[in-house]
């Protein structure tokens, strides 16, 4: 987490305003000008409704894109391109010198069932992820115990932890766990660590903006509609509304 702890999120507040700004100055800037040239053509309501009309539907194709990819000729790109949600990581359930086993399986390390990483490429791979995540935890856990901060000086750092014995369990329910030995490199007790992979959410984002821009396409296009409906009676004889002044 950020030192300031910027409404939780992982980024600094620096860089959470500047972002939001230059969204919102992108949008006055390229949105905005187009609703005024078609706000001059159309008129307020309608140009607006033109301009929702098309966003909506170009955000449908793009979020269409981030969330199925895009098959042609033999080439398909991967899906999840655009915003990204909770990526999959290992995540601490317990930790100590003798923490509570939120899973039974916990209970038996490093019995029966517990597999050491050699056995299969997959656990190989996420040796680094689970080490990486217990020295984090470890490392944060320690500098909140001593009042300091993460980038303060004399603040420990991950590599201060040196992890061992990992193992890992497959429970029956598919859930993938994992559990170590720790412990401060100048000294003091070892560790239990027990780890459990959360497979995130990756596509969240890429599905909430299909849904949204799906709903608000739906939403708009009617009022297009009979907008144009409106227009095209004047334009074939009707009459005008009453004109008060630029739109």
């Amino acid at each position: 987490m950020i030192g300031v702890g910027c409404l939780g999120f992982e980024i600094g507040c620096e860089t959470l305003i500047k972002g939001g700004l230059t969204v919102i100055m992108s949008f006055v800037l390229f949105v905005g000008s187009i609703l005024l040239v078609l706000a001059a053509v159309f008129g307020r309501r309608m140009g607006y409704l033109v301009l929702a009309v098309s966003f909506f539907g170009w955000m449908i194709i793009l979020s269409s894109l981030w969330t199925f990819g895009f098959f042609s000729q033999g080439l398909e790109t991967p899906v999840n391109l655009g915003p990204r949600g909770t990526e999959p990581a290992w995540v601490v359930e317990a930790a100590g010198t003798d923490p509570e086993p939120v899973y039974e399986a916990f209970a038996a390390y490093p019995g029966d069932g517990w597999r050491a990483p050699g056995d299969n490429d997959e656990d190989t791979a996420s040796v680094q992820s689970v080490t990486s995540a217990t020295q984090g935890f470890l490392a944060e856990q320690a500098n909140e115990e001593l009042g300091r901060g993460e980038h303060e000086p004399g603040a420990l750092t991950t590599t201060d932890f040196t992890v061992q014995n990992i193992e890992f369990f497959a429970t029956e329910d598919g859930v993938s766990l994992a559990a170590a030995h720790a412990f401060f490199t100048d000294g003091g007790p070892i560790l239990t660590v027990y780890l459990r992979h959360d497979s995130g959410s990756v596509d969240r984002y890429s599905w909430m903006f299909l849904i949204g821009s799906t709903l608000l396409f739906g939403a708009h296009l009617p009022f297009l509609d009979r907008a144009e409906r409106k227009r095209k009676e004047i334009l074939t004889g009707g009459t005008a509304p009453p004109w008060y002044g630029p739109a």
